[in-house]
């Protein structure tokens, strides 16, 4: 009877616990939510509608590149494709806001997040695991953040460009706000997630689950399984998923290294017992 109420009582605290650091992490984004939201001007003329300008600083840089390899000037025409958004639902614009705003405020507050997801797993773990949390709080918020630069300097004004001027019927594009938005927060998301590969591989080469042989036997299997990411994450046209693919694989290679390294150092550490006993 004892052991039972031992066993409940800490499976009690522990749910206590976890309830606290998801008030901590819930609080943490309504906190950037807010902020984002007072400079929802700065925010929307700067960040979120700045991608569909011209004036964007990838266009300038791939303009520069193109000049110099010979080929000329590649966006010869200045554009503004948020003039031409549109909304047809009465209340699109309040849900986009919305929508806007709390996705801005998660990634503005990972490395909080992910802070206090360390402290709810680190009692859990070996002396020696918890001296990597710096470097792991480090890691998964460099890869996620990369992640979302990447998409959001590369991926997005080149797909939503591309998608907009494309038009071989000669009949024009309209889109909506929601549409935009939509895209806007699926990319940022979905690259700042992917591009934690490397991430997952230590984590699960360190508890065995995968080994380098594995990682290198599936090669040919993982790049259909990046072509299948891609293609979901993308607007699912070709272009963009080539512009996703690529990072994906360099991304699966740097697992592949990952893996190798971990799997080693287990390696070493499992004959220098051996030699110890």
């Amino acid at each position: 009877m004892a052991d039972n109420t031992k066993s409940s009582m800490s499976f009690l605290a522990h749910i206590g616990e976890l309830r606290g650091h998801l008030v901590r992490s819930i609080l943490s984004i309504v906190i950037t939510s807010i902020a984002v939201a007072i400079y929802w001007d700065e925010l929307v003329e700067h960040v979120i509608m700045a991608p569909l300008k011209s004036t964007f600083p990838t266009f300038d840089i791939f303009n520069q590149f193109g000049e110099l390899t010979g080929f000329g000037k590649i966006y010869t025409e200045s554009f503004d494709i948020s003039k031409e958004l549109t909304n047809l639902n009465p209340s699109g614009q309040i849900t986009s806001q919305f929508f806007a705003v709390i996705v801005c405020g998660v990634i503005i507050a990972i490395p909080y997040i992910i802070f206090e997801i360390w402290r709810f797993v680190k009692p859990a773990l070996k002396e020696a695991e918890r001296k990597y949390a710096g470097f792991t709080i480090f890691a998964v918020s460099f890869f996620f953040v990369t992640g979302v630069l990447f998409s959001y300097y590369m991926l997005l004004p080149l797909c939503t460009q591309f998608l907009f001027t494309y038009d071989p019927f000669g009949v024009g594009n309209t889109w909506t706000l929601p549409s935009y938005i939509d895209l806007f927060v699926q990319l940022l998301l979905s690259m700042g997630v992917m591009f934690l590969m490397p991430v997952f591989v230590y984590f699960l080469t360190s508890i065995g689950i995968l080994t380098p042989k594995f990682l290198k036997e599936y090669r040919k299997h993982a790049f259909i399984v990046v072509l299948v990411i891609a293609a979901a994450i993308t607007p699912n046209d070709v272009y963009s998923m080539i512009l996703v693919t690529i990072p994906l694989w360099l991304l699966y290679e740097l697992s592949v290294l990952v893996s190798n390294s971990v799997y080693k150092k287990q390696l070493k550490a499992k004959s220098n017992d051996l030699v110890k006993n």
